[in-house]
């Protein structure tokens, strides 16, 4: 969780001054190559720089460097070793990730300014005479600090002395730059694609397949508004299956080099903040033209897999089709469905017969993806029900059944295959690529597996040995921390143009090819696929002039901002849920130790706060080696998986901090 990362990461305290030999030079060396990164700035004042390239380590910003940089900035830079660690030489700014930011309104004489969270400084211009002190304000910005002139900014909206639950998600769209709006240009855009898939459907291409007497399926949550993705599972020949994978075709209604696909581009990836969705598309796109909705004619481009009765691929085939789906179905229905609920097998008895099969197959590629060691982490998320205000009215861990893993295993499937043409046709595209940890991680986890008292220890590093520990270790004490442990060891997976296999998903070809409408790295496989192995395009090539090396890099940034945003606005509705529980007590469990205290889970709303070591009362002793804390004098101790009550003694929405105590003895 990000609360937990911050508290750990930022204990570094920066360097005063540089060393120097005798000679007057630096002692270290520079590294020659050039890396690129996105700055995450700390209200200390300085930074760190997380590499695009998955192999760096993060690496440390000076203050005097970090003044002129702004939270998210891309930019490129140079590491170089400071006798604490690895630090970096900012040489350029790539990309700028702020125009508009959230903070403090405040006045000193004659030079109002506003402060963020993240300790940056603007100068506030224009008229703000009219503004209280110490309000929380949105502002423009106008200028960027550099080595002469601080950054300038003018104030576009007052929010007020105290942010409320309903600005979050402003809050989060202003401090990571995210944009919520669709300019003219990409609107008509848009719009003009609309008679682009009229008369695609009246007069279909010689390519496209009518599809439309099948009995497709859309499978999606309760709340969703777009869908994507149908499927439909069929008999194949001798006992085997088939597939059918039924992608919204969003290439068709997004052309190369237009004003919608620079849009799109730019924002790479929709983003799902609790209680509403930032879409990477305008929304006559996102849940209408491209939303596959039940009974509608809709432009598809499909996967069809064949299988044997073991669920093997034996072929593969790629088309573009005209599709009208049965129905929609939610996951909690198809769950049902497959637990025989009467209700529910005599509302979908006229597709009782593919769900049945799809029910096959699933279960087949599930025995596959055991074999192949798949890492199976299962671990829990929330989900928020909110209130008018803002504020979650209930939180609780969403469900994960045997439909939410059918869907995610069908998806899968056709991503691999889609993958394995694309590189056999060497096409120029975007892949999605995992690669294996590094073997300083396993040495940690490896550490961690013995202080926590397990007998399993990863002996090499392969898919299905982390699966091993994965499975034997589910379900026992201190399993969870190891569980996180293993998640964060793992290489963040990103795209790139060159195929090199997902260590998780122990496959060889994997790439991103079923959520066109929220991913862009999916559009450019749809174009590569068409392109490529399908041999025709209704376009200009796309590949001209394209840096697909580039291109990867910035829908991998562009990822990461969307997720960290996600985190940011749940652990600010997280606090907001918890706050008016103050005094409080509840049963949690230790879900991890750091010297300064514990991390305590609290299963019931899946959310986790910190105990200090001071509130443990009495004197403990962390004991790093054996992962626990042992209370002096006596033989007690603390330590990962262990149940705890606990009392909430602090709410810190702004720092995203909880923080408990011991619960009075009853």
């Amino acid at each position: 969780m990000r609360h937990r990362k911050n508290q750990r990461r930022s204990s570094r305290k920066p360097e005063k001054k540089k060393h120097r030999s005798r000679g007057g030079k630096h002692f270290f060396k520079h590294s020659k190559r050039t890396l690129t990164g996105r700055i995450q700035k700390k209200p200390q004042g300085f930074a760190f720089v997380i590499s695009s390239d998955p192999k760096q380590r993060d690496a440390f910003v000076s203050r005097h460097q970090a003044r002129l940089l702004m939270d998210g900035d891309i930019v490129e830079y140079k590491t170089h070793h400071d006798g604490k660690g690895i630090a970096a030489e900012v040489t350029q700014v790539l990309e700028r990730s702020q125009k508009e930011v959230l903070g403090v309104f405040k006045k000193s004489g004659r030079h109002p300014y506003v402060e963020t969270s993240a300790g940056d400084l603007f100068l506030a211009a224009g008229e703000t005479y009219k503004i209280e002190s110490n309000q929380w304000v949105l502002a423009k910005i106008v200028e960027y600090p550099t080595q002469r002139n601080p950054a300038v900014v003018t104030i576009t909206e007052v929010l007020g002395k105290d942010l409320s639950p309903k600005m979050d998600n402003k809050i989060a769209l202003a401090k990571y730059g995210i944009p919520d709006h669709f300019s003219i240009k990409v609107l008509r855009d848009a719009e003009r694609s609309v008679d682009w898939g009229l008369n695609e459907l009246k007069s279909p291409s010689p390519n496209r397949k009518d599809l439309r007497t099948l009995p497709f399926v859309t499978v999606d949550g309760e709340d969703a508004k777009d869908f994507d993705d149908a499927i439909l599972v069929q008999p194949g020949e001798k006992g085997g299956y088939i597939l059918y994978v039924a992608i919204a075709d969003v290439s068709f209604f997004v052309r190369p080099k237009t004003d919608l696909d620079h849009s799109a581009f730019e924002r790479s990836t929709s983003v799902y903040l609790p209680g509403t969705c930032i879409p990477m598309l305008p929304e006559i796109l996102s849940n209408d033209l491209c939303s596959l909705r039940p009974q509608t004619d809709k432009l598809t481009l499909n996967a069809e897999i064949h299988y044997d009765r073991k669920g093997k691929v034996t072929s593969a085939l790629f088309y573009e089709g005209i599709i009208r789906t049965a129905r929609r179905i939610t996951y909690n229905q198809l769950h049902a469905f497959f637990e025989k609920e009467p209700k529910q097998v005599e509302e979908f008895n006229e597709l009782s017969e593919p769900l049945s099969l799809a029910l096959e197959l699933y279960h087949l590629l599930t025995q596959n993806r055991k074999d192949r060691g798949v890492l199976d982490f299962d671990l829990p998320e929330c989900q928020m029900e909110l209130d008018e205000k803002g504020v979650p009215a209930k939180i609780s861990r969403r469900p994960r059944h045997e439909s939410h893993k059918l869907i995610e295993e069908f998806m899968i499937a056709a991503n691999s295959e889609v993958a394995k043409a694309l590189r056999v046709g060497k096409a120029s595209s975007l892949y999605r690529v995992h690669e294996t940890p590094d073997l300083e991680r396993v040495d940690e986890l490896n550490a961690l597996i013995k202080r926590l008292g397990f007998a399993q220890m990863l002996k090499e590093v392969t898919p299905i040995a982390f699966s091993k520990i994965l499975t034997e270790t589910y379900g026992k004490k201190g399993a969870h921390t190891l569980h996180q442990a293993i998640l964060r060891s793992q290489r963040q997976a990103r795209y790139e143009p060159t195929p090199k296999g997902h260590f998780g998903l122990a496959l060889m070809d994997y790439t991103h090819f079923t959520s066109p409408i929220r991913r862009y790295p999916d559009l450019i496989v749809h174009r590569a696929l068409k392109e490529f192995i399908l041999k025709h395009y209704h376009s200009d090539k796309f590949t001209e002039g394209v840096d697909f090396v580039k291109l990867g890099e910035k829908t991998s940034e562009r990822e990461r901002r969307a997720m960290e945003a996600e985190r940011f606005v749940t652990r600010r509705k997280q606090c907001w849920f918890m706050q008016p529980r103050l005094g409080e007590s509840f049963s949690g469990t230790i879900s991890g130790l750091i010297e300064r205290g514990i991390f305590v889970e609290i299963p019931e709303f899946s959310l986790e706060g910190f105990l200090p070591v001071d509130a443990l009362g009495g004197f403990y002793q962390f004991d790093e080696d054996h992962m626990c804390f042992r209370k002096r004098p006596g033989h007690s101790t603390l330590t990962v998986g262990d149940p705890m009550e606990v009392k909430l003694i602090s709410v810190d929405v702004e720092e995203g901090q909880i923080t408990f105590s011991l619960a009075d003895k009853k």
